[in-house]
């Protein structure tokens, strides 16, 4: 069971700090949010598009509104972790035409370069902003939410300075990647082709690997069933057709399902809702 120990709500804006003494797995989800993820403590896979993150405490993990991810437990160890989750419109008015504070976050590759590691966490001291953050949380004065917002805008410009060191030494990163090559070509086929109807039989005989062995390589690599993420890759397409305005049944047909019957019934699965009701969520 979940114990919160410090939980701050405000508009577009959400921090948590809790603890769970005997974790289970954290299904595949995703967000309608950015989320900032702290480890604490614990013994866990972090599972992102296809990445395995092994993580060491204060690494942070980052994942954007499209990003499937999931946490798998390795052992029943004491569990604690601090995350925000927040909505661009959070820190709008902080955004100009010269800089994005948002640039690394929006623009990766789904599933690479997720972490900060604890080193820079601490060289960083993005360790320092997120306490100033929660102790600014906890005073509930009205200038308060000014503060808070002005210590985040920090904490991303100064994640941006991360990355941008990250990216200057990626040649060497990738090569310390540890991933397998013809499920990242699967994934990347995957993402590019959410409008036609994708089956274990087409990726067998597209990228000539027997679907039973890809249905473990899949797993192991990714953290999800092939089926799986196909099927969350959809919704999620889906969701964002129907905000464009879309009728439930072409947002159905454009994301490669032929039956509505079997659309609805995973569109609900996934997101909660109807088509018809998330639109106007």
């Amino acid at each position: 069971m979940d114990k919160q120990i410090q939980r701050f709500i405000s508009n577009h804006f959400l921090l948590v700090h809790s603890v769970t003494d005997i974790p289970t797995d954290v299904t595949t989800h995703v967000h309608d949010c950015y989320e900032l993820f702290y480890f604490i403590a614990g013994d866990l896979t972090y599972y992102i598009e296809g990445q395995a993150y092994e993580l060491r405490p204060h690494d942070m993990i980052i994942t954007n509104s499209r990003e499937l991810h999931r946490i798998v437990f390795n052992s029943e160890c004491r569990y604690e972790r601090k995350f925000i989750h927040f909505k661009p419109e959070y820190i709008s008015s902080f955004q100009t035409g010269e800089y994005n504070l948002l640039s690394h976050i929006e623009n990766r590759k789904l599933g690479y370069f997720n972490r900060i590691t604890a080193e820079d966490v601490h060289q960083y001291k993005i360790d320092e902003l997120w306490r100033q953050l929660e102790t600014a949380a906890q005073d509930p004065s009205p200038e308060n939410s000014t503060l808070m917002k002005a210590i985040f805008v920090q904490m991303l410009v100064t994640m941006n300075k991360v990355f941008a060191k990250y990216d200057r030494s990626l040649g060497e990163r990738q090569k310390s990647h540890k991933y397998d090559h013809k499920i990242v070509e699967i994934l990347d086929y995957i993402n590019k082709n959410l409008d036609e109807k994708i089956t274990l039989n087409v990726l067998q005989q597209r990228f000539y690997v027997n679907k039973y062995y890809l249905c473990h390589i899949f797993k192991l690599n990714t953290g999800f069933t092939v089926n799986e993420y196909i099927t969350y890759k959809k919704i999620m397409k889906a969701s964002e057709l129907l905000m464009t305005g879309l009728t439930a049944l072409d947002a159905a047909h454009a994301v490669g399902y032929s039956d509505y019957s079997t659309f609805y019934k995973a569109f609900k699965g996934i997101t909660g809702y109807s088509p018809k009701q998330y639109f106007r969520k």
